[in-house]
């Protein structure tokens, strides 16, 4: 009878279906972007016992966070990135089907990412002057931004594995007492694995599950430096040269492992607009990274107590970076070899299959159907 009305009154139609649009607009479950900043007391040398705010993001259903508010506890994800880009960009990057972590929020999970010191809008001591910067590394800020190479005014390395796993801690303290619970799940990639590693390594009553997308090949020492800080310098650089042409392109073996034409152009605009002073040095940007004092990774993955899942593509230094796999002694572990992907995983085709992995691990604790073994992807993306 309605719709016969309808029929008959045409120019109710116009209301009728913007009431309609209205309604199911009204209806979608968003997904919301929440930022704030974890309060930490800093054991980064250069900052040493200065209370910093380490940026946080938050990825989440707006009807989950109601649900936490009620009282519910979804699965917690803690993202942390690798080397050089934030989390904001490793993780969360704005751009049609590419952010990991809204991805993973769309299912249910509560996601975090914290972006740590010298990174993003996390704390940069001593980054914003260039004569920081390695001398090897000088000359690409030469005629720009400096005329002549000069000595570093802070004349050691930045942060160290000690910092971060402290910083890493900071956050998953913070994010558990905000949620009421007692364990997180952890993502690391890159240089982020021994980050996440060593923390759930010295912390397993903390962490329920753990994802390695691209572990880092093992470092050369174990033990902390003899001097601390090491000498040196605080700042390395990478240009968008460096980025695409060594790291990404030079693995990019298949004819459609990159799906999106502008997805470099998006993720070096994104990069920059997080990057600070660097976007200004050079023509084009530069991004700043601190110079690390890096040990115990070999060591820590042999103590991780948490079921462990690596994801690593085929193409990405695959022999170097199965190193943590070969050392990982906890009884469920498993490991998918991707096909027709690089180290960046997450910015090419196989994305969905680094998602699917990654909620099928954590929701279920199991690959494939399957706690434990070595599992591949195809270059559809089934596995086997």
């Amino acid at each position: 009878m309605f719709f016969r009305y309808l029929r008959k009154n045409f120019l109710f139609w116009p209301i009728f279906f913007y009431g309609l649009m209205f309604n199911i607009a009204f209806a979608q479950d968003t997904v919301l972007s929440i930022d704030s900043f974890v309060p930490h007391v800093s054991t980064v040398p250069a900052n040493q016992n200065q209370i910093v705010g380490l940026h946080l993001r938050e990825r989440v259903l707006e009807s989950t966070k109601k649900a936490i508010e009620n009282g519910s506890k979804p699965e917690i994800i803690l993202f942390i990135h690798g080397g050089f880009s934030p989390s904001t960009v490793a993780y969360d990057l704005n751009y049609k089907d590419f952010s990991w972590m809204e991805n993973l929020a769309k299912e249910g999970f509560d996601t975090f990412a914290l972006t740590m010191t010298a990174y993003g809008s996390s704390p940069r001591p001593y980054m914003d002057d260039p004569c920081n910067v390695d001398p090897k590394q000088q000359a690409i800020l030469i005629p720009h931004i400096l005329k002549a190479p000069c000595a570093p005014h802070y004349p050691f390395k930045l942060v160290s594995s000690q910092t971060e796993w402290d910083e890493v801690e900071a956050a998953v303290k913070h994010i558990l007492k905000i949620r009421g619970v007692d364990k997180i799940n952890l993502v690391g990639w890159s240089t982020g694995t021994p980050r996440i590693g060593g923390f759930a390594a010295k912390h397993p009553e903390m962490v329920k599950r753990i994802v390695f997308l691209a572990p880092a090949p093992f470092f050369d020492q174990d033990k902390p430096p003899t001097v601390f800080p090491e000498p040196g310098s605080p700042i390395l650089l990478q240009t968008r040269e460096r980025l695409e042409g060594e790291r990404w392109m030079a693995d990019v073996k298949c004819s459609d492992q990159i799906d999106d034409k502008d997805i470099r152009d998006v993720m070096w605009r994104e990069l920059m607009l997080v990057e600070g002073a660097g976007a200004n040095w050079i023509p084009g940007g530069v991004m700043r990274a601190p110079n690390r004092m890096n040990y115990g990774w070999r060591e820590n993955v042999s103590k991780i107590k948490s079921p462990t899942l690596i994801l690593l593509g085929e193409f990405d230094n695959f022999e170097a970076r199965q190193d943590a796999w070969k050392a990982l002694k906890v009884e469920k572990k498993a490991f998918l070899k991707i096909a027709c992907g690089s180290h960046y995983l997450q910015y090419e085709r196989q994305r969905p299959v680094v998602f699917k992995a990654t909620k099928e691990w954590f929701m279920h604790g199991t690959i494939n159907g399957k706690e434990s073994g070595y599992y591949s992807a195809d270059s559809v993306g089934s596995i086997k």
